[in-house]
């Protein structure tokens, strides 16, 4: 028996795709019992280096629906708007679709994901997050003997090149967002990983699979790193701590929150370690502790391995459905996580300052972890030495935070706005 398959896109991820397909043609047969063939592809244009051999070709996404001898559908366009139509009207028909399409799952997952359930089809996604890393066929299983927890990850290789670069070359965010996007890691529009929503997207698919709610963008606290200067950097250092961008899922009790941000990690931790363009998921479980899995985030053949593993379930007959959505999803706004924190503060070099910050906290029930006063240095905008403040606080709640900064803020000896940086240690 034949299994045909049909490809939109040709791509990175498609390239990939195509070159393990023929590279491992006997294990997938023999893993699958039955004969894979790629019988079609379309999109927007035929890429001269891709040898599709008799494989039919069409600019026409409509082709892949159309196409009746068709078995199953690998979305690689990447977006929403076509890549939705195309998925949804697959799935109605009858046809399983296997996407790589966090940005679809993120907007339209919940739809998508009923109506494959309601037509007995597959619909797969291991490739939509963290690249090679198979986090979603670990995460299907939602460990019923270990009680999932909290996740936290680093799920975006761009802004994590990015800090990598800050961090051991002493490059200013600017310049190593520049070299990210001569090296491919970033596109020429980098808002989408840097502001954060990339993360984003994928947290909230992450986090309705480890706890069975509803896939909700939306309600994802989403901050990225171009306030990130080398200075944070530095005095993170000292105090033992490097900064990460992470994305962050936590139930305690019915309530969850999902948060994606920049964030202090201590250096003995895992995520700490993990450089580059490389991601790392972390899962805290009841009963087995921390559970670890880091590996290439992107790449063609990385992902292209994720949609091969989709691709052998589906045709094992090992695919099922995932478990989302059984639960309400009640979220946590980010004033109400507490959370200890890394504080930046310009203040002028005058007497009493410092005491006056540390009265101002104290009163709003803040206490501090580490003080450090740094060098006088001059601000020229304003033409005034001040003396930065760097101060790691205690747990809090961050809106009682939000009030304390507040208040320092309207003080005439402090010169610029404070910067926060929240810090993070599940493990």
């Amino acid at each position: 028996m034949s299994i045909n398959v049909g490809i939109a896109g040709l791509g990175v991820v498609a390239q990939g795709l195509l070159d393990l397909a023929k590279a491992n043609t006997v294990q997938l047969d023999e893993i699958t019992g039955d004969t894979v063939r790629v019988s079609r592809v379309a999109s927007r244009r035929l890429r001269d280096e891709v040898e599709l051999g008799s494989t039919a070709f069409s600019t026409d996404l409509n082709d892949l629906i159309s196409d009746n001898d068709l078995d199953l559908v690998i979305e690689l366009i990447g977006g929403t708007d076509a890549a939705y139509d195309l998925i949804k009207s697959c799935l109605n028909q009858g046809r399983g679709v296997i996407t790589a399409n966090k940005a679809v799952l993120a907007t339209h997952g919940n739809e998508l994901l009923a109506i494959a359930r309601e037509r007995n089809v597959p619909l797969a996604f291991e490739a939509a997050v963290a690249g090679g890393i198979p986090i979603i066929a670990a995460l299907k299983t939602r460990f019923p003997a270990n009680n999932i927890q909290w996740l936290t990850g680093i799920i975006n290789g761009t802004c994590n090149y990015i800090l990598t670069a800050m961090s051991e070359e002493g490059v200013a965010f600017e310049d190593a967002l520049r070299t990210a996007q001569e090296l491919g890691y970033a596109e020429a529009d980098p808002t989408f990983d840097v502001g954060g929503m990339d993360a984003a997207q994928k947290l909230a698919i992450l986090v309705a699979l480890a706890f069975d709610v509803p896939i909700e963008i939306d309600e994802v606290y989403c901050e990225g790193i171009e306030d990130i200067t080398i200075d944070d950097i530095r005095h993170a250092d000292e105090f033992g701590y490097s900064i990460k961008h992470l994305a962050i899922g936590r139930q305690d009790d019915d309530v969850i929150e999902m948060r994606v941000h920049p964030a202090l990690v201590p250096k003995e931790n895992l995520l700490a370690k993990v450089n580059g363009v490389e991601n790392a998921v972390q899962l805290g479980t009841a009963n087995t502790g921390v559970l670890r899995f880091t590996g290439p985030g992107a790449g063609g053949h990385a992902t292209a391995s994720s949609v091969i593993a989709d691709l052998t379930n589906i045709a094992s007959g090992l695919y099922r459905h995932p478990g989302i959505g059984g639960s309400e999803l009640n979220a946590r706004s980010i004033g109400d996580v507490a959370s200890p924190f890394f504080l930046s503060i310009a203040a002028t070099d005058r007497p009493g300052v410092i005491a006056s910050i540390g009265e101002t906290l104290a009163r709003h029930g803040i206490s501090i972890a580490s003080m450090v006063q740094k060098q006088e240095e001059v601000v020229r905008s304003v033409d005034t030495a001040v003396i930065p403040v760097v101060i790691l606080t205690n747990s809090v709640v961050e809106r009682e935070l939000d009030q304390s900064l507040k208040e320092l803020e309207s003080l005439a000896d402090i010169a610029s706005p404070i910067k926060k940086i929240r810090v993070v240690d599940f493990a």
